[in-house]
């Protein structure tokens, strides 16, 4: 194989992308037909059973959305009757799940829970483990990925030295 050769069966980025697409249009296609929310409506669902009166930008954080999903969402759900707003802490609405969002929690939370022992059915239960750690482990290497960036555009931000050495002679002459 040539070193120019890319495998997208070994590449990570498209490996979880194409995981999370495939998972997420699946999951979003059951909850529309069985509880008319998408996967974006269940993961701030989600959220705010665990952290009611939670921010926009604490869910994004949270559930690996931009902001401007979970804003939508949010709008909708509260037309819903599902969660209730209020003015937080520097000006930034805070939501909470009403009792009917909490109802549709607890409606959706077995059809979720199913869905992942599809999914994890053949591995064992150190399997899955093991593989919580490795997501949890690629989660905090996020910010090395983020710092890698910086170091190649300073890098290439710098003249080169070939570029240095021209522009130096270029100015003696």
């Amino acid at each position: 194989m040539s070193p120019d050769h890319f495998d997208l069966r070994r590449c990570i980025g498209a490996l979880s992308t194409s995981f999370s697409s495939r998972l997420g249009a699946g999951a979003s296609q059951e909850y529309h037909r069985r509880f008319d929310i998408g996967v974006v409506e269940w993961r701030v669902l989600c959220h705010l059973a665990v952290e009611p009166w939670s921010n926009v930008i604490a869910m994004a954080n949270s559930i690996g959305l931009d902001k401007s999903s979970v804003s939508r969402s949010l709008a909708g759900m509260e037309q819903r009757g599902l969660v209730e707003m209020r003015d937080g802490l520097r000006r930034r609405r805070e939501a909470a799940l009403t009792d009917e969002g909490m109802a549709l929690h607890r409606a959706v939370l077995p059809v979720a829970r199913a869905r992942e022992r599809a999914l994890l059915s053949d591995f064992s239960p150190e399997e899955v483990e093991q593989l919580l750690g490795f997501f949890h482990r690629l989660i905090d290497n996020l910010p090395r990925v983020e710092e890698d960036a910086l170091i190649r555009d300073t890098a290439d931000q710098a003249p080169s030295s070939e570029a240095s050495a021209a522009a130096r002679s270029k100015r003696s002459s």
